[in-house]
């Protein structure tokens, strides 16, 4: 499926309070496919790199200041799960260790209800940060494309440094609640294993929906953000699969090292290759391109 179906889907089936966070895609490329095609000699339009830039640094803004606002949110609503646990296992009387009766008392159902939607969300957001790179890389590659200049690389570059692409302080929080929910469920795997979110940073982790257990009363409340997850994490398994290429513009590439220490910074060292990236980003964007606009 090609990349602007995917995302569409994707829009379609997440939480609706979320879809006007998300890359404005389609309108973008429309955008695009009504310039006039380069020929080789002076753009008509000498400002026209500096108008889209604007465009785009609005989108990063709006990225942003959501990635960030719902991360702090998350900090809030995870201590306060924190702090409830340790009321009940304070109550319990068990040397702070939750008892037979007292695992599946209301307090504590509710407590599991609760970390399975904050940990979908956190889930969500991860694909939220890799899908709206996704589409900005290709829409600099349509750019590019149908203007003759080169903006992807460096624009590329700017937004791997914004903070809706610095995802490690959210992957220390899907790990603290991960391990909070083991706590709650100490005989049951109804939770992606923090080993599996180490090996895939992303939160593509294609162990999601087996680990959720489908005996834990989720609560009409949360099965809309189980349904966008899993959602987002198809989109994002597809792009990866889709990358045939392992290079610094590729989306396996930048997926896989999104959360790794390193800043992924495009260098004179690594430069070489990016003929090969255009090459092959070229052939993504013309398989797209030969379709008529959506």
């Amino acid at each position: 499926m090609k990349f602007g179906k995917e995302f569409t889907t994707h829009l379609e089936e997440t939480l609706p309070e979320w879809r006007d966070k998300y890359l404005c895609y389609k309108p973008l490329k429309k955008l695009l496919n009504n310039l006039p095609p380069t020929d080789g000699g002076d753009n008509p339009t000498p400002h026209l790199q500096d108008w889209f830039v604007r465009i785009l640094n609005e989108e990063l803004d709006k990225f942003n200041d959501f990635y960030v606002d719902k991360e702090e949110e998350f900090i809030i609503r995870l201590q306060e799960l924190k702090e409830r646990i340790e009321r009940v296992k304070e109550k319990s009387g068990k040397d702070g260790v939750l008892t037979k009766d007292s695992e599946f008392s209301d307090e504590v159902m509710g407590i599991r209800k609760d970390l399975v939607a904050i940990h979908g969300e956190m889930v969500l957001l991860k694909n939220y940060s890799s899908l709206n790179f996704a589409g900005l890389v290709k829409i600099l590659k349509k750019f590019d494309k149908r203007t003759g200049r080169l903006l992807r690389l460096p624009f590329t570059q700017l937004a791997l440094d914004q903070p809706f692409f610095t995802t490690e302080p959210l992957n220390r929080l899907v790990r603290e609640c991960e391990e909070n929910l083991e706590l709650l469920f100490p005989l049951e795997a109804e939770v992606v294993e923090s080993d599996a979110t180490a090996e895939e940073p992303t939160g593509a982790t294609t162990s999601y929906a087996s680990n959720v257990s489908p005996a834990l009363p989720l609560g009409e409340e949360n099965v809309d953000i189980y349904r966008s997850t899993l959602a987002a994490i198809k989109a994002i398994q597809g792009l990866k699969k889709a990358s045939s290429t392992y290079n610094p513009l590729s989306f396996s590439y930048i997926f896989g090292n999104q959360d790794i220490d390193s800043t992924g910074a495009i260098t004179a060292e690594n430069s070489d290759s990016d003929q090969s990236v255009a090459s092959q980003s070229d052939k993504e964007t013309d398989q797209e391109d030969s379709h008529p606009p959506e």
